[in-house]
């Protein structure tokens, strides 16, 4: 016959493999140690609340584990992002949107031309409302005016002289920021080969010698230089280039 025990919390069970009875030397009579107690409680715990999100990681120490037990955390609403100013406007390319409205450039791409030609002017180092006006001269603005003489884009490059050089480097003459770095750096060299105002000639295609293409370089000059001197005035318009 199985023996019979008495337990002030258990009460009458009986001795052997049952579960009553290992429950009881479990708890009652410490057949394992407290620590072990505490770790067991701690591996369930951490099952539970890992299986639910918490507001913040929670961290346990256990005893005979060398590393403590962290709980996912919980990431709760993102706060809304603060819209933050826009960087302020580069007082020269103000300079320029405001020069280029006077001539009528389309205003879905002035912000754009006038970016543009500042910093061409910067890399070059020549003076933007030069460049702007040249830009006027040559094509109102128009990314894709192309003459009879095979020039094309908003600085009219010359086809038959520079085409082959802009596929060489990848230049897309038709592109904004392209076609007026490209005619800016064209200019650049005949400056520096022939001076300022000779060598905005010389971009028209001025040939030394030629009657018929100085009179037509000196005309052309002169347009640049009336765009470039100019200063509006309330209430007044720019001559209109014929």
């Amino acid at each position: 016959m199985r023996s019979i025990v008495f337990c002030s919390r258990c009460r009458g069970l009986r001795v052997g493999w049952n579960g009553r009875y290992f429950i009881h030397r479990l708890i009652c009579k410490e057949w394992i140690s407290k620590s072990y107690k505490l770790l067991f409680v701690t591996s369930v715990l951490a099952v539970f609340f890992c299986g639910y999100p918490m507001p913040s990681v929670s961290v346990f120490s256990v005893p005979g584990l060398e590393t403590p037990i962290q709980f996912a955390s919980f990431q709760g609403p993102v706060a809304p992002l603060i819209d933050l100013p826009a960087p302020p406007l580069d007082p020269a390319v103000g300079t320029i949107k405001g020069f280029l409205k006077v001539y009528g450039v389309d205003e879905s791409r002035i912000s754009r031309v006038a970016e543009s030609i500042v910093a061409s002017g910067k890399k070059y180092n020549l003076d933007a409302r030069l460049i702007a006006s040249i830009m006027i001269v040559e094509s109102r603005a128009n990314p894709f005016a192309i003459s009879g003489k095979d020039a094309i884009g908003m600085m009219q490059i010359h086809l038959p002289t520079w085409g082959h050089t802009a596929d060489q480097e990848g230049i897309n003459l038709f592109k904004i920021e392209d076609n007026i770095d490209f005619g800016t750096c064209i200019l650049k060299d005949y400056a520096r080969q022939f001076g300022l105002w000779e060598g905005v000639k010389k971009y028209k295609g001025w040939i030394a010698d030629d009657p018929d293409s100085e009179h037509s370089a000196e005309e052309y000059l002169a347009k640049v230089q009336r765009i470039y001197a100019f200063r509006q005035a309330p209430q007044s318009t720019p001559e209109v280039l014929q």
